[in-house]
C-alpha cells in the first residue's frame, strides 16, 4: 500500500498547481479532437487516392514545417511570452480544421486541400511544440518535471485511444465532415484555459541576434552527451519506425481484408498501448535509469513493430501494435524528460525544438522515403526493413557505451 500511495502522491503533486490543472485538462479536451481530425484524414486521403504514396506525402508534409521552422520556434519560446505562441497555434488549428470540414461536408474536397490544410496543421505544430513542453516546466518547475510530462503524455495517448475509436463512430454515422468539425470545436477548451492562467511576468529579451542564438543551442547539444546521444536515437525512430503510422491504412486493407472500421480499431489500440505507457511513467517515471531505458524500450518497439507486419491476424496486430505503442511512449517521454534535465533554462526552448526537429521534422523524410518504396517493394518489406534499421541502431548506440556515459 504505501507503494500505491507514492505512486498516487507523485500522480496528483503537479495536478495541485492550479496553472498546469487548467492547461492539462484543456489539453486534454483538445488532444481528443486532433486524433479525430488525424484519423478521418489519412482515411479521406487514401478514399480519394487509393494510394500509399500519397499517405507518404501526407506525413511528409504535415511534418515538413517541423523541419523547416521547429529551431525558430525553439528560440521564440526562449524570448517571447509562451502562452502568447500557444494561443495563436491553437487559433489557427482550429480555423484548418474548419475549412477542412466545410470542403468535405460540401463535397469540394480536393488532394490538394487535404494537403495545403496539413502544412498549416503542421505549422502551428511547428510553433507549438517546443513552446508547449517548455512551457510545462515553466508552470510546474523542475520538481514534479516527469511527472508533469507523464501526465501530459497520458492526455497525449488516451486521446491516441479514443479519437481514432472516436473518429470511427462519427465517419460511419455522420461522415468525415464530423470528424474536422468535432477537431475544430475541441480546441475552445485550450484556449480558454490559456486565457485564465496567471503567470509572473517574466523577463523576456526579445528576438535579437536570432542566428547567433540558434547556433549556440545547436553548439550545446552537440557537446553535451547525454542530449546528443538521446536526440541520435530520436532521428533513427522518426526515419525509420514512426512512418508505420502513416502505412497503416494500406496495411489494414491490403493485409488484414479491413476498412475504415478496421483501421480506425487498429490505430485506438496503438493508442491504448500509448497510455498504458504514459501511466506507467507517470507512476514509475521519476524513479527510472533514463539512459539505458531509452534504449531498451526502441528494442522493443522494432520487435512489435516487426510482429505486427508479419502476422496475418488482424487481432494479433492490434495487440502487437498496443505493444509497440506502450514503448514508443516509454522512450519519447524518457527522452523528452532526459533532454530537459540536462538543458540549461536559457536554452531549453532550444533544446526542445531540436527534439521537435528529430522527433517530428525528420519524420517526412521517413514517411516520403517508406510510401515511395511501399508501391514499389510492398508495405510489408519496408515497414519490416524500418524495424531491422530501428534495431540495429539501438545495439550500435548501446555497445558504443552512450547508454554508459548518459
Amino acid at each position: 500500500m504505501p507503494l500505491f500511495e507514492e505512486i498516487a502522491s507523485n500522480l496528483l503533486l503537479p495536478l495541485r498547481i492550479r496553472n498546469f490543472r487548467l492547461f492539462f485538462f484543456g489539453q486534454s479536451i483538445s488532444l481528443v479532437g486532433t486524433w479525430v481530425h488525424t484519423t478521418a484524414q489519412r482515411w479521406l486521403l487514401y478514399e480519394l487516392t487509393d494510394s500509399a504514396f500519397y499517405l507518404g506525402v501526407l506525413g511528409a508534409i504535415t511534418s515538413l514545417p517541423v523541419l523547416l521552422f521547429s529551431l525558430p520556434a525553439g528560440y521564440l519560446a526562449d524570448h517571447l511570452p509562451k502562452r502568447n505562441l500557444l494561443l495563436l497555434s491553437q487559433t489557427v488549428a482550429s480555423l484548418q480544421a474548419g475549412v477542412l470540414a466545410g470542403l468535405v461536408y460540401l463535397d469540394l474536397v480536393q488532394v490538394w486541400h487535404v494537403l495545403t490544410l496539413a502544412f498549416v496543421l503542421g505549422s502551428t505544430v511547428a510553433l507549438e511544440f517546443p513552446v508547449r513542453h517548455s512551457f510545462i516546466y515553466e508552470l510546474v518547475g523542475k520538481e514534479p518535471l516527469v511527472t508533469a510530462l507523464s501526465l501530459h503524455s497520458t492526455a497525449f495517448n488516451l486521446a491516441r485511444f479514443l479519437g481514432p475509436a472516436l473518429a470511427g463512430f462519427l465517419m460511419v454515422r455522420f461522415g468525415l465532415s464530423s470528424c474536422f468539425l468535432v477537431n475544430a470545436l475541441s480546441y475552445l477548451p485550450v484556449i480558454l484555459a490559456l486565457l485564465a492562467i496567471r503567470l509572473p511576468n517574466a523577463q523576456k529579451t526579445g528576438v535579437k541576434k536570432p542566428l547567433q542564438g540558434l547556433r549556440k543551442g545547436l553548439e550545446f547539444a552537440w557537446k553535451t552527451l547525454p542530449i546528443r546521444a538521446t536526440l541520435s536515437l530520436i532521428a533513427v525512430t522518426s526515419i525509420f519506425l514512426l512512418p508505420y503510422a502513416v502505412l497503416l491504412p494500406v496495411l489494414t486493407r491490403e493485409r488484414f481484408g479491413g476498412a475504415a472500421e478496421e483501421f480506425s480499431f487498429m490505430m485506438a489500440a496503438n493508442g491504448l498501448g500509448a497510455l498504458c505507457g504514459a501511466l506507467f511513467m507517470a507512476g514509475f517515471g521519476q524513479e527510472l535509469k533514463r539512459d539505458r531505458f531509452i534504449i531498451l524500450n526502441l528494442l522493443f518497439l522494432c520487435f512489435w513493430l516487426a510482429a505486427t507486419v508479419l502476422t496475418k491476424h488482424l487481432y494479433t496486430a492490434s495487440f502487437c501494435l498496443l505493444l509497440a505503442g506502450f514503448h514508443m511512449v516509454c522512450m519519447f517521454t524518457s527522452a523528452n524528460a532526459h533532454l530537459q534535465l540536462n538543458a540549461t533554462d536559457e536554452l531549453r526552448g532550444r533544446i526542445l525544438s531540436i527534439f521537435s526537429l528529430c522527433f517530428l521534422g525528420l519524420f517526412p523524410l521517413g514517411s516520403l522515403f517508406a510510401g515511395t518504396l511501399a508501391e514499389k517493394f510492398g508495405t510489408e518489406n519496408v515497414l519490416l526493413l524500418g524495424c531491422i534499421v530501428g534495431f540495429l541502431s539501438g545495439i550500435f548506440v548501446y555497445l558504443r557505451g552512450f547508454s554508459r556515459k548518459f
